[in-house]
């Protein structure tokens, strides 16, 4: 890779490390951006640009990233490292607190490995120094960084005896304050200090009344600052207490400072990967400030930018809004891209976004364009964009131009991103003009990936002629003259001089002239651009103004849409209110059935009775039939099937595909089926493909072809007795009851199983059947629904 510093410059990245250094938190962190070195490796960027997304996504997500506190306590570390030396309590509180931190980031990770795995490799190496925090917490204060009077028996013990010797000066003291003051020794009533001892302020013509040491006098002479001899010997023992305090913390701090020596190298190691997660925690930042995504990458030149914004731009003009993003792609079917077009139309800024966003992906940092964009990884970079004229060196614009491109013709092979602005400026244009070409010749030949822009004609025709090189320009708005900064592949620019020259006021015969001058060539060359541009802008409004007929249409879709749905909600409220009707009505009906059974209990079941509760029952049913009517005409039909949460067992259901109907008797199962009974039949029908229907459903004889209603059976009688296990003794009486209970519940057919065993249950139960008054008739079911072990019978109506 080329010399970085002045490619930084030309290219503007040293504004976006300048950026990123003021989103770190430490000197550590500051100093990776400005020893920052890009990277060529494709799996070394994509793994740090994996890193880099995954802070972002904590941020975003995640409880608060534990990057609290990093001090640079590399110097405290060389110190610690010299036997006898010692830090002081601030240097060892800095330490502490960074180590703190370097714990809480590894339990942090540790917790989230699965979901963050490359943080999780840098926080694995992290060097568990808790003990030297413990160590340091326990003797050092964190928020006056001084050291605790129980930081050793000693200490504690001196410090109670400084204390007390403290307080009998101030007693000694304020005695004789009291004293001199009522005799008016003082110059003024209070105590003050001076050499570090306590004193009273003597006028001078009384300094010889108050017995005591003098340590200073004013300027004038008017003053005598004298400590009483009561309190010189409370003084002297309180200094001696206070150098054996500091001999104790000396102590103190040189036996924590050799446990930091014996881990120097551990918590170096610490620091460094703190360094590094401030590193990755200030590129996060940084792409959740300016939204920006991770490519895809490659290594095969192929650069294809979309919706691309420089950064810088998008942090001046206040966000997304304000930048025109940019679509240029180079690299698939050509590797030379000319961009032509007028002065500030946005050529540069193109030029530079490529160049600065490429630099951002190879120093691991992900770039503002779409997640869809693709970027490649080059070996070299190479920029040529500016004015660099220098006085100091004596050199021009096209020698400073020449200088620049002798070292790409020397260095750019195929691995190599070129960049250059207004290519052959500078000297005579058709000299630039000739040189242009064969640059771009030798770089296009050698397969570098070459961007350029200029105002030379002479190129768009080599864009056009020469295979792997294309043009572009920046679109330009024909009415107003102004730039839209919107690129547009394989269509080269114009200068617009003379159009722009018209709009203000020049001439018409000069203009005329100028274009004589021009030559007739030239000039049809510029009058055919010019009419593509037009061409151009007036399929662009027509393309506009379809999208926005389109948009109304889809508009119009959507609210039809809504429409529908609505309709839709409607007819399935409709139709849950005409069920909520119906089971109202077939409450009522079962209170008719409760209460005819209960009057055939209480009177034994008497032939009139039965005969009686028949004919009120026939009434009811007709007057229940004609209300069932009235409710399904109200409701809606629904070709949906039923939801599972809606079915219960005791439901009569339709089965649409075969026309059958049915009761249900099973819960859904897990393929969302469930078992109804159509008269001798069990069937296991998909919910999809049923639809609630009456109680009763229709019968499906095809003799009859006639529609009956049923009462609904008792939701507790099921159709099905199971009398294995028993004798014929105890069967029959069972058998009776069921018998009874079924007739009055409705049911018109029923199963009773009574396994095959020896047979004798099922002769015993077969013989009393045969006479019973309930059986119209019976058989035994179906090889697949029990063959002889089951028995169906038709019940009497």
């Amino acid at each position: 890779m080329n010399d970085f510093s002045e490619l930084y410059q030309i290219l503007e990245f040293d504004k976006i490390l300048n950026l990123l250094k003021e989103r770190t938190i430490s000197s550590p962190g500051k100093e990776k951006f400005d020893h920052l070195q890009l990277m060529t490796d494709l799996e070394t960027i994509q793994r740090r640009l994996q890193e880099v997304a995954e802070l972002r996504a904590i941020l975003e997500y995640e409880k608060p990233f534990p990057l609290n506190f990093i001090a640079d306590v590399r110097e405290d570390l060389k110190k610690a490292k010299v036997p006898g030396n010692y830090l002081e309590p601030h240097s060892l509180v800095q330490i502490a607190r960074t180590l703190s931190t370097a714990v809480q980031i590894k339990s942090y990770l540790v917790q989230r490995q699965n979901s963050y795995p490359n943080l999780y490799e840098h926080a694995k190496r992290i060097v568990d120094c808790k003990e030297i925090v413990n160590a340091i917490a326990a003797v050092i204060d964190f928020d006056n960084l001084e050291i605790k009077d129980d930081a050793t028996p000693r200490l504690k013990h001196l410090r109670k005896e400084i204390h007390r010797l403290e307080n009998s000066i101030r007693t000694v003291m304020e005695k004789w304050l009291r004293l001199c003051s009522q005799k008016g020794y003082l110059q003024e009533e209070l105590i003050t200090f001076r050499e570090g001892r306590w004193v009273l302020p003597v006028k001078a013509e009384h300094k010889s009344r108050v017995k005591g040491l003098v340590h200073d006098y004013s300027a004038s002479g008017a003053t005598f600052f004298i400590e009483p001899l009561e309190a010189v010997e409370h003084h002297n023992e309180m200094l001696r207490m206070k150098a054996e305090e500091r001999e104790e913390i000396k102590k103190i701090l040189k036996e924590v400072t050799s446990l930091i020596r014996n881990e120097s190298s551990s918590i170096e190691n610490n620091v460094s990967i703190l360094a590094h997660f401030d590193f990755i925690h200030a590129k996060a930042i940084f792409a959740r400030d300016l939204n920006c995504n991770l490519p895809e990458l490659n290594a095969n030149n192929v650069i294809e930018i979309i919706r691309g914004r420089h950064p810088l731009l998008q942090l001046y003009k206040g966000g997304e809004e304000g930048v025109t993003p940019l679509d240029i792609k180079i690299g698939e079917g050509f590797h030379t891209l000319v961009i032509t077009g007028p002065n500030a139309g946005g050529k540069t800024v193109a030029l530079k976004t490529v160049g600065l966003l490429t630099l951002m992906i190879q120093a691991g940092i992900p770039i503002p364009a779409n997640p869809d964009s693709k970027m490649s990884v080059f070996q070299s970079i190479f920029a040529d964009i500016g004015d660099y004229q220098s006085i100091e060196q004596d050199l021009s614009t096209f020698t400073s131009h020449m200088q620049r491109m002798n070292r790409i013709l020397n260095e750019a092979g195929k691995e190599s991103l070129v960049l250059i602005d207004e290519i052959g400026v500078g000297t005579d244009p058709e000299e630039g003009s000739a040189l242009a070409v064969a640059i771009l010749q030798e770089l296009t030949k050698r397969g570098c990936t070459t961007i350029v822009t200029t105002h030379l004609g002479s190129l768009k025709n080599f864009a056009y002629q020469t295979e792997g090189v294309e043009n572009g320009s920046l679109e330009f708005d024909i009415e107003t003259l102004q730039p839209t900064y919107k690129f547009r592949l394989g269509i080269p620019g114009s200068s617009y001089a003379i159009e722009i020259a018209r709009r203000m006021g020049i001439p018409e015969n000069v203009l005329e002239d100028a274009q004589k001058l021009i030559g007739r060539e030239k000039s049809q060359l510029q009058e055919l651009l010019l009419d593509l541009e037009k061409k151009i802008y007036h399929y662009k409004k027509l393309i506009e103004e379809t999208d926005i007929e389109k948009a109304r249409l889809e508009g119009l879709v959507k609210l039809y849409r809504e429409r529908y749905e609505t309709l839709k909600r409607d007819q399935n409220r409709l139709k849950k209110e005409a069920l909520l009707e119906s089971q109202e009505i077939l409450k009522r009906a079962n209170a008719a059935v409760e209460q005819a059974i209960k009057e055939i209990k209480e009177k034994q079941a008497h032939p009139k009775v039965i005969k009686k509760v028949k004919q009120e029952l026939s009434e009811q049913r007709s007057e229940i039939e004609n209300q069932l009517t009235r409710v399904e005409e109200q409701g809606v039909e629904d070709e949906s099937g039923i939801l599972p949460e809606e079915i219960q067992v005791g439901q009569w259901v339709y089965w649409k595909k075969q026309r059958i109907y049915g009761m249900v008797v099973s819960e859904p199962d897990s393929s969302g089926r469930v078992m109804i009974q159509s008269e001798n039949l069990k069937l296991r029908v998909p919910l999809s493909e049923l639809k609630f229907a009456r109680p009763g459903g229709k019968k499906s004889s095809k003799e009859s072809g006639t529609v009956s209603l049923q009462i609904a059976p008792k939701s507790d009688v099921l159709p099905e007795i199971d009398l294995r296990g028993l004798t014929v003794d105890e069967a029959i009486p069972a058998v009776d009851k069921f018998l009874d209970d079924a007739f009055l519940a409705g049911w018109q057919q029923v199963r009773i199983i009574h396994g095959k065993g020896t047979g004798r249950l099922r002769k015993g139960l077969t013989k009393y059947l045969n006479n019973h008054p309930r059986v119209k008739s019976k058989k035994f079911a179906g090889w697949n629904e029990g063959d002889i072990g089951v028995t169906i019978v038709e019940l009497n109506e």
